[in-house]
């Protein structure tokens, strides 16, 4: 299971989100709902104009997103085996298919299940002091590695950008966030900067993000929510010219660890890609998948086609550092 964060801030940050739809009953569950905005900042020109249709039908109403895919991990509906979407989207008039993000990769009788990439999350030990009780739990090869990530990017400077004006790094986080998905189709909206600037009013003190500086210039940024003994990542953008030798981005992750091993966190959850690069920073895989309604047997029908022929599970290859028994 992942740990939650809670519902009380949890609701907060989805309502003040600009693509939000106000709530559906599921099953007995009063949850946040939203619709689903496709972008890709590069790409094939036919490909955009299918993600622009798309985009008309979601705000329209015809699509809509149990929870919010700019805030990926934080609901999880309890959805029964047996769950018939026309007991819940025909309380919406204009709903054709319902999307929920769910555990597990279960199939449901009425539904469509695609898996997803894994969530990563990682277990902190309350025993530990510093950073460097962490990487003596690793055997020696990841030791070895984890040592040559902080050596590799000395250099670079960490500072806490939640702690200074909005107007000094909003912006340019945007801007590097957008660099670290223009490969990527994301659900997460355009305009990556006022995402950020949701997080950070809404939240106030519950979001941190650390900043990553290279000769007086930001290079990269980490984001996340805190809350009690838990942290939940969100963004991460990194220079599209920063070298790869600074290992800039391991380098983010075990800033984390040692944020949650001093404020005595018991879990990150990490977000879901590069799996098998979290895997060997000691990262544990949560498996989930997206559930899809739809009242349409033709819709249905296509959905499954999509999934079992078309769709493609990302593979990726699971490390485990830690010392064996």
């Amino acid at each position: 299971m992942i740990p939650q964060i809670s519902q009380q801030l949890t609701e907060k940050l989805l309502r003040s989100m600009p693509n939000n739809k106000g709530t559906i009953q599921l099953n007995g569950q009063n949850l946040p709902m939203s619709y689903m905005e496709l972008s890709k900042p590069t790409g094939k020109y036919v490909y955009r104009i299918f993600m622009k249709l798309f985009n008309l039908f979601s705000r329209n109403g015809y699509i809509r997103v149990v929870g919010n895919t700019c805030a990926p991990g934080l609901i999880f509906p309890n959805i029964p085996q047996e769950s018939n979407p026309k007991e819940f989207i025909q309380k919406e008039n204009s709903c054709g298919v319902l999307v929920a993000n769910v555990l597990g990769n279960e199939k449901f009788k009425h539904a469509t299940t695609i898996p997803a990439e894994p969530f990563m999350l990682v277990h902190i030990e309350p025993n530990l002091e510093t950073l460097e009780d962490y990487f003596n739990q690793f055997s020696s090869k990841y030791r070895v590695r984890a040592h040559k990530v902080l050596k590799n990017s000395q250099s670079i400077e960490f500072k806490t950008l939640n702690n200074l004006p909005s107007n000094d790094w909003i912006s340019q986080c945007g801007k590097l966030l957008n660099h670290s998905l223009q490969n990527k189709t994301i659900a997460i909206g355009q305009n990556l900067s006022e995402l950020i600037h949701c997080y950070q009013k809404t939240l106030n003190n519950q979001f941190k993000v650390h900043g990553y500086f290279l000769e007086g210039q930001l290079v990269g940024f980490i984001s996340f929510i805190e809350e009690d003994n838990h942290i939940h990542a969100t963004h991460l953008g990194i220079d599209e010219n920063l070298s790869l030798t600074y290992s800039l981005y391991q380098r983010m992750m075990y800033d984390l660890i040692q944020y949650s091993i001093v404020n005595k966190k018991k879990t990150i959850n990490i977000g879901r890609t590069a799996t098998e690069i979290k895997s060997t920073l000691g990262a544990v895989p949560i498996e989930n998948s997206f559930v899809l309604f739809t009242k349409s047997i033709i819709l249905r029908f296509l959905l499954n086609l999509y999934t079992n022929y078309i769709h493609k599970t990302q593979v990726y290859t699971l490390r485990n550092p830690f010392k064996t028994a």
